[in-house]
């Protein structure tokens, strides 16, 4: 199955940008906000090896052509005045780091609490086998992939305070997920809780969702 186009075609975007807004649903001038997508390298030799392994699973199908082609992606990298540096507001992380990720939303890591402490725990603290593989706004949110089971190659969204079930999947598979976000990248940005953190006049710092993507800080999509 082939990589969707049109998310290829959002990693080349020659000037993208997000209007963002601090309340979505107010009538307050959104604000333009530059924004970059980083498309990782093509895998070392030493991750071809963990994605040799990742072939017995029959369901990682488009998670692992993407792989094949782009170690990673950053999308809409911008300053995030809460770490003072620049930042994706969604990350799919290098195949290196997959395993160490994941590792910190399993029993005894430091994001274990972010399903210990809400009704994922049945999803997750099962014998069934998973990966966190891409974080949002620096986390604790997260996407998973579950590996078998019945929802194998499935996306879920993980988060300490969810506002929607997710034990359902946000996408039945990667490629499905990779047309979601092509399709609207802001909406999926407000669906997953990522927001472009500026700070105000009195020092404090803001989140503020973002209501609509430009392809080159001009014409939305």
């Amino acid at each position: 199955m082939a990589l969707p186009q049109a998310l290829l075609d959002r990693i080349l975007d020659p000037a993208p940008a997000l209007l963002v807004k601090f309340r979505p649903e107010s009538n307050e001038t959104p604000r333009t906000i530059a924004v970059e997508h980083v498309p990782g390298p093509k895998p070392t030799e030493k991750c071809r090896a963990y994605l040799d392994f990742l072939q017995n699973h029959s369901a990682l199908h488009g998670f692992l052509e993407f792989f094949q082609k782009h170690n990673g992606l950053q999308l809409c990298r911008t300053l995030d005045s809460k770490y003072g540096e620049v930042r994706p507001l969604l990350e799919l992380m290098p195949l290196e780091r997959i395993q160490g990720f994941t590792d910190r939303y399993k029993s005894g890591g430091d994001r274990a609490w972010t399903i210990d402490l809400n009704k994922s725990k049945g999803l997750y603290r099962s014998s069934a086998p998973w990966l966190a593989f891409a974080e949002v706004d620096s986390g604790p949110m997260c996407l998973t992939i579950l590996l078998e089971g019945h929802h194998a190659g499935s996306i879920f969204f993980l988060a300490p305070q969810p506002q929607f079930n997710i034990l359902r999947p946000i996408a039945k598979d990667f490629n499905a997920l990779l047309e979601r976000i092509a399709k609207d990248m802001a909406a999926f940005l407000r669906l997953v809780r990522a927001r472009v953190t500026l700070r105000g006049p009195d020092g404090h710092n803001y989140g503020f969702a973002p209501v609509a993507y430009l392809r080159e800080r001009g014409t939305a999509t």
